[in-house]
């Protein structure tokens, strides 16, 4: 747990909200033809400004990666709308129907519908790789929004489980990357909520005396990989004095091995969404 960010780093705080595994994790679907009237999109996803950089803690620098993000708007007036396969199926780079298909897709994978039928193939968002497909429209049925696509713009999100064992699940759309234990905040100091990376900073120096609510003190230099989600301070980070993982013992923060860390570091980035539950 380090000193807090600024008030400006905010983007969101949900504290508040209680949440219970099942509760996060429930989606309404619902069944009907290929052809139905589409659903409501997918909330916009704002933008966060700037980050701490290794050397210049303080110091902002742009941390948008600008190959995260390949899904394109639709058409004026088009309301995007998600469906799922009910068939194994191929996908394209085109409504051409002399290209090559780009590979074959499993049931129930999710696709955002982004503009009108061309052919007998829809253009389509897929989440699990960002980018753009067709998919042909008689593999595909309607379904409602996931709930993912309500906060994560380019399909990436961090799912975090503070019942024991303690974990957090790197997620591609609906489809999980990676897992690792964590060590979360005693006395339910990890609050459950919804939050985003404020900032980031690769070799951080935390000090319990810019912590006004510090239970204990200390001062751990060379703590690597931290990743702010709350102004409290509370961060992902490599944790390396501790030791009971996949149980509370940190002061709010999610201290992770270094491989675990690393891996974060590397997949996640200012504006990742974090949603933390029991």
């Amino acid at each position: 747990m380090a000193h807090p960010a600024s008030p400006a780093d905010v983007l969101v705080d949900m504290t508040t909200m209680a949440i219970t595994r099942r509760g996060f994790l429930r989606t309404a679907v619902a069944a009907g033809a290929a052809l139905a009237l589409p659903l409501l999109p997918a909330l916009p996803t704002p933008r966060v400004a700037a980050c701490e950089t290794e050397g210049e803690p303080g110091a902002p620098e742009p941390c948008d990666r600008n190959d995260r993000l390949t899904r394109p708007p639709g058409p004026p007036g088009f309301e995007p709308w998600w469906v799922q396969t009910f068939l194994t199926t191929k996908v394209w780079p085109s409504p051409d129907e002399m290209m090559e298909p780009l590979e074959t897709v499993e049931p129930e994978r999710y696709f955002r519908i982004d503009g009108p039928q061309e052919g007998y193939r829809l253009p389509a968002w897929d989440p699990r790789e960002n980018r753009l497909v067709y998919v042909g429209v008689e593999a595909i049925g309607p379904v409602g929004t996931p709930h993912w696509a309500d906060y994560s713009e380019d399909g990436r999100w961090i799912d975090v489980t503070l019942t024991v064992q303690q974990h957090l699940v790197a997620m591609q759309g609906d489809l999980p990357v990676f897992k690792d234990l964590v060590t979360a905040g005693l006395d339910r100091r990890t609050r459950p909520g919804f939050y985003r990376i404020l900032r980031r900073v690769q070799n951080e120096t935390m000090d319990s005396r810019t912590v006004p609510d510090a239970t204990k003190r200390y001062l751990l230099k060379d703590v690597l990989y931290t990743q702010y989600f709350h102004t409290d301070g509370s961060a992902i980070h490599y944790n390396w004095w501790a030791s009971a993982w996949g149980y509370p013992g940190s002061q709010g923060c999610l201290g992770m091995r270094m491989n675990g860390a690393r891996f974060m570091w590397d997949w996640a980035n200012v504006g990742t969404p974090l949603a933390i539950h029991y």
